[in-house]
């Protein structure tokens, strides 16, 4: 049975009033916070339906927040005007609220702990709740301190005249040792196996650990801050303990992403599940309409291997250039063909916005994929030609909008269209939120890319880790083995120069693997890779535009391009800036570097 992660806000009614002392009495009809926080069941029902909802997932609806980590960064672009990357184009502002800064979430779960002791439970049951509640501020604490740096620390439930509220921001340090802290003491003395099926257990303790500890000790390292390995070692010790529960991989990649039930597969540690009736999402419909505008870059699909393993400027490369995008796809990590829409053409058997029909061209190039793509994948995932949410076919990819084929739906701006969370079996009848594919939260191939890199940034990474983590993921998707000793300084002619070569290989594995999911934003950030933005977003290459009417945002042959060159990076886009609303509430938060007024 699926247990489910819903978002459907608190059943108790639990607001500030309980600290108000308004009446003396009781309500009889509802719980308060003395009725409440009695049993193991209290506890359970609270969290499960007051702070489960932190986990995002897909969304509850078609939410482009889901991309935002890859559209702010060097992977996708949002292709509606006036909408490109607030950083790289130099739009992000000091606003009045930011909804991240979220002290809200923080007093829900110190409302649990500071109940925890006086409740009727064992003591080993109490640990365990308290295990619980210190996992979901941890988690907190982790989103807010890595975007805000400086932030208070608050362990207990506030009233109107608690000295914290105008007190200053606590020192990242002290935040993060807290984290840490609280996440150690709950993967000793929670629950191992958690409340059930899909409930915070030891596991999940150990992989928020494995990413807390990579994110803060990387960043930690190349911002110039101290006590950098702490955090790293954590990482890794937290990664070795999944690693050796969770042995396998699924072996379908896109079906991770596009799998009605993820309850035992293989390499789940926690998921976001969605159920008809209960809660939906939007994604899948969103997918396979003309709404998500959601695309990929050339720099992302550069970053893809060829199959036997070297980069595509590597002169022992399979690559066959890009100027014929059936050439740049062929002899690729079969991540590329999950990801971004493989070419191919078709001839529809009925007119084009409303063809529930098709057949072969005549030119054998035009279904190369579309036979590979059933060697692949499920009948209901990846398959080609695509179909939009009422099931009518398009013609082929690539797939301008509005120049070529008369219709809008799985169709990009720059040629490049993502289709990672796309497939034909999930209800996608309306806009309001009725897909049922659930969302992994945490996941094996992260925990080995966890380990991987921090392994590498304490010195420890050698040909048995590459095996263990690396080779692990490009068994999956039949790509050549990383052999650590044929990497050197001209293995990617297109590396970052100031990156050691295997720490490069290792960052992209990681960018492949973790594609469209919402990290490389975050891992420009810790990396001090900002810059990376700064590129101007391309797309495929175009021989003769006339042949869509020269209505491509290029005169001649060349790359097509929606977004003009970026303005740049500038380094305060590390931090966000404390919001406006909240430095009148409290003045003594100050600011962020160069985020002063």
């Amino acid at each position: 049975m699926k247990t489910y992660i819903l978002g459907l806000g608190l059943c108790l009614c639990m607001t500030s009033c309980l600290n108000d002392g308004f009446l003396d009495i009781d309500p009889k009809d509802r719980q308060t916070e003395q009725t409440a926080f009695t049993s193991y069941d209290n506890f359970k029902m609270y969290s499960r339906w007051g702070l489960y909802e932190i986990f995002y997932g897909y969304g509850n609806n078609q939410d482009m927040n889901f991309f935002k980590g890859e559209y702010e960064a060097d992977n996708m672009i949002r292709a509606v005007k006036g909408n490109e990357g607030q950083y790289a184009y130099q739009k992000a502002k000091v606003n009045a609220t930011d909804s991240d800064w979220d002290y809200d979430y923080i007093r829900k779960v110190n409302l649990m702990l500071d109940n925890v002791d006086d409740s009727e439970m064992s003591d080993t049951e109490k640990e365990h709740w308290r295990s619980v509640g210190y996992f979901f501020r941890a988690y907190k604490y982790f989103q807010m301190m890595s975007l805000f740096g400086d932030i208070p620390w608050i362990e207990h439930v506030l009233t109107e005249s608690s000295e914290e509220l105008y007190a200053s921001r606590d020192p990242r340090d002290l935040v993060a040792k807290n984290i840490l802290s609280n996440l150690k003491y709950a993967e000793e003395h929670i629950k191992e196996s958690g409340d059930g099926d899909n409930t915070i257990n030891t596991s999940v303790v150990q992989a928020l650990i494995s990413r807390f500890g990579l994110f803060e000790g990387t960043w930690r390292k190349y911002h110039g801050l101290e006590d950098a390995e702490t955090y790293l070692r954590a990482s890794a010790e937290a990664s070795e303990k999944i690693m050796a529960k969770f042995k396998d991989l699924h072996p379908r990649y896109d079906e991770i992403f596009n799998s009605e039930d993820l309850s035992g597969v293989p390499g789940i540690i926690l998921y976001k599940a969605y159920e008809t009736a209960q809660l939906g999402h939007g994604l899948t419909r969103m997918v396979r309409t003309g709404e998500s505008k959601i695309e990929m870059t050339k720099d992302a699909v550069d970053s893809y291997l060829c199959k036997n393993g070297y980069p595509i400027e590597n002169g022992a490369s399979l690559y066959g250039g890009d100027h014929d995008v059936y050439k740049q796809f062929t002899n690729r990590d079969e991540r590329l063909y999950y990801t971004v829409c493989p070419p191919h053409k078709v001839k529809l058997t009925g007119a084009a916005a409303t063809s529930t029909g098709w057949a072969f061209t005549e030119n054998p190039d035009d279904r190369i994929f579309i036979d590979l793509m059933k060697t692949l994948s499920g009948e209901t995932y990846h398959r080609l030609p695509t179909s939009n949410f009422k099931g009518f076919y398009n013609q082929g990819q690539p797939h301008f909008v509005d120049y070529n084929w008369s219709v809008a739906w799985n169709a990009s701006q720059m040629g490049f269209w993502m289709w990672k969370y796309y497939n034909t079996h999930t209800n996608c009848a309306n806009a309001t939120g009725v897909n049922t594919t659930d969302a992994p939260l945490f996941r094996l191939g992260e925990i080995l890319l966890n380990y991987a890199e921090a392994k590498w940034e304490l010195t420890e990474f050698n040909q048995d880790i590459a095996d263990l983590t690396i080779n692990k993921l490009r068994d999956r998707v039949h790509v050549a083995h990383m052999e650590v000793a044929q990497i050197n300084e001209a293995f990617d002619p297109a590396r970052d120069a100031d990156i050691d070569p295997v720490l490069w290989e290792i960052r992209r594995e990681r960018r492949v693997e973790l594609m469209g999911e919402g990290f490389r934003f975050d891992d420009l950030r810790r990396w001090k890779k900002g810059h990376y933005v700064d590129k101007q977003p391309l797309g495929v290459y175009v021989s003769n535009p006339a042949e869509y009417g020269n209505k491509l945002l290029i005169n001649a042959e060349g790359y097509v391009y929606f977004f003009e060159k970026p303005l740049g990076w500038l380094d305060k886009y590390y931090l966000r800036p404390i919001p406006l609303n909240q430095k009148a509430l409290n003045p003594n938060l100050g600011q962020n570097p160069g985020w002063e007024e």
